[in-house]
C-alpha cells in the first residue's frame, strides 16, 4: 500500500464515526466500537427522562448496555500522536499543496466551495467563477457556520422536546390500556353477577369478555407499532443533527484551509435541513365493554316509575300517565300541599323503592338533574326566606348555596348506547326523585 494512502487509512481508524472528527475521550461499547463519549452520551440520553427503548450500536445496530462503557485508553494515546502529527480526518497528506500544479492553495471559489491554487483560478473551470483570496472570507464563513450551528441546535432542542412528548404520550397511553383492560374484565364479572339472579350465564359472557380482550390486544399492538415508528424516525433525526452539530463545530475550528474546503455543501446540507414532526397517531381506544343484548336482559328488573303531581313546584306540568314532566310558561294554581316544592324546579316519585335490583330508563332534555334520595329526607321549613320549604336529609350537611347537598346521591346504571351500562349496585331503600330545568 502507498504509504501516504496507509497514513490516510490510519488517521480514518482513530477517527468518531459519529462527529468524523478525532476521537475525544473514546469509549468502547459491547460489539467491540469506539466512539467519543459525548457522542455516544448525545445520541442515547434524553435530559430528565428515563430510557425505555434500548440501547444499539450507532454503526452495527447490535443492541448494547450503557453501563458496559469502558474508557478506551490505548486508543486515546493514539489519537493524540496522531494528532500531533498535525494530520485530520480527511485531509490526506497532500497539505495546503495543489495536487495538479504542485502550487500553494490560497485562493477559494465561492461558487464552487473549493480552495484552489492561482494557476486553477485561472483555468476554464473556475474563470468565470468569483475567486478571491482566503483570508477575505475567513470572517464571513466563520459567521456563516455560526448561523448554520445555530439552526442545527434549534432543530436539536425540537427534536429533544418531540421526543420527550412522544414518550410521556406513550407512557400515559399505556397506563390508558391497563385502566381498559381492568374495566372490561370488571364489567363482565359484575354482570355475570347480574345475570346469576335471573339466568345461568352460561360461557357466552366468557366468550365476549375474551372478544373483547382479544381486540383491545390488537389494538393495543397496531398503536404501538406506529408509536415505535414515529420514535425511531425521531431517533434517526436526532442522531444526524447530532453529527451534523458535531462536524460543524469541528470545522469551525480548523485552519482556514481545512475550514473552507467544500464548506459550501456542508452550508447548504445545514440549512436546508428541516425536523420532521411524526405523524399524528390518535390514542383514544376504540375496544368498549359492549355485551350483546345486554338492555332486554336488564328490562327483567324493569321498574313502573310515576311521578307524584303532588310534590311538583308549580311551573313543572306532570302529564296525566304521570309518566312526563315538562317546564311550564306560567306558574299553575296547585293545591297548598305539605309536600309541595316551592323554591325548586322538583318533582319525586310516586313509589318507594325499597329492596333489591331496579332498572328504568328516563329520557331527559336540556338542564335536567335526576337524582335518588334517601327516604331519610324530611320536608322542613327554611327560614330567612320567603315561602321556604325544603327537603331535606339529616345525614347531610345543608348549605343554601349549595342545591346538590340537598339529596345524597347513589349509584346508578348510566347507558351511553344500547349495550354499555355502568354500575348497579346499591340495595338500601330509596324514592325516586328528579328535577326539572335548572
Amino acid at each position: 500500500m502507498d504509504p501516504a494512502a496507509l497514513v490516510e487509512a490510519i488517521v480514518e481508524e482513530v477517527a468518531c464515526p459519529i462527529c468524523m472528527t478525532f476521537l475525544r475521550e473514546p469509549v468502547s461499547i459491547d460489539c467491540g466500537h469506539s466512539f467519543c463519549h459525548s457522542c455516544l452520551s448525545g445520541l442515547w440520553e434524553v435530559p430528565g427522562e428515563s430510557q425505555n427503548w434500548g440501547y444499539t450500536c450507532p454503526l452495527c445496530r447490535a443492541p448494547v448496555q450503557p453501563r458496559n462503557l469502558r474508557p478506551n485508553w490505548q486508543l486515546a494515546n493514539v489519537v493524540e500522536k496522531v494528532h500531533l502529527l498535525g494530520l485530520h480526518p480527511g485531509m490526506g497528506l497532500k497539505g495546503d499543496v495543489c495536487e495538479l500544479h504542485g502550487e500553494q492553495l490560497k485562493m477559494f471559489c465561492k461558487e464552487d466551495g473549493l480552495i484552489i491554487c492561482e494557476t486553477c483560478s485561472q483555468s476554464s473551470e473556475h474563470e468565470a467563477h468569483s475567486v478571491v483570496p482566503m483570508e477575505d472570507v475567513t470572517w464571513e464563513y466563520k459567521w456563516k457556520l455560526h448561523e448554520a450551528l445555530e439552526h442545527l441546535r434549534k432543530e436539536q432542542d425540537e427534536a429533544w422536546k418531540l421526543e420527550v412528548d412522544e414518550r410521556k404520550r406513550t407512557a400515559n397511553w399505556k397506563i390508558q390500556v391497563e385502566i381498559r383492560k381492568q374495566s372490561i374484565t370488571w364489567e363482565f364479572e359484575k354482570y355475570r353477577r347480574l345475570l346469576k339472579k335471573k339466568q345461568p350465564p352460561g360461557r357466552q359472557l366468557e366468550v365476549e369478555a375474551a372478544a373483547a380482550l382479544a381486540s383491545l390486544e390488537q389494538e393495543e399492538g397496531e398503536t404501538m407499532q406506529k408509536l415505535e415508528q414515529n420514535h425511531n424516525e425521531l431517533i434517526q433525526q436526532r442522531q444526524a443533527l447530532w453529527k451534523m452539530i458535531a462536524e460543524l463545530e469541528e470545522r469551525s475550528q480548523r485552519p482556514i484551509h481545512w475550514m473552507l474546503q467544500g464548506i459550501e455543501e456542508v452550508l447548504n446540507r445545514s440549512k436546508s435541513w428541516s425536523l420532521q414532526r411524526p405523524e399524528t397517531i390518535s390514542l383514544e381506544l376504540k375496544t368498549d365493554c359492549r355485551v350483546l343484548g345486554l338492555r332486554e336482559i336488564l328490562k327483567t328488573y324493569a321498574a313502573d316509575v310515576r311521578l307524584d303531581p303532588d310534590t311538583a313546584y308549580s311551573r313543572l306540568v306532570v302529564s296525566e300517565d304521570r309518566k312526563c314532566v315538562h317546564y311550564g310558561d306560567t306558574k299553575q294554581n296547585l293545591p297548598d300541599n305539605p309536600e309541595r316544592f316551592y323554591r325548586y324546579n322538583i318533582v319525586l316519585g310516586s313509589q318507594c323503592i325499597s329492596s333489591g335490583r331496579h332498572y328504568w330508563e328516563v329520557e331527559v332534555g336540556d338542564r335536567i338533574i335526576v337524582k335518588i334520595s334517601d327516604p331519610s329526607c324530611t320536608f322542613v321549613p327554611f327560614s330567612g326566606m320567603k315561602e321556604g320549604r325544603l327537603w331535606i336529609s339529616p345525614a347531610v350537611a345543608f348549605l343554601p348555596h349549595l342545591r346538590a347537598s340537598i339529596f345524597r346521591a347513589v349509584p346508578l346504571f348510566l347507558r351511553t348506547s344500547a349495550d354499555s351500562l355502568s354500575h348497579l349496585e346499591r340495595k338500601v331503600p330509596m324514592p325516586v326523585v328528579g328535577s326539572g330545568p335548572q
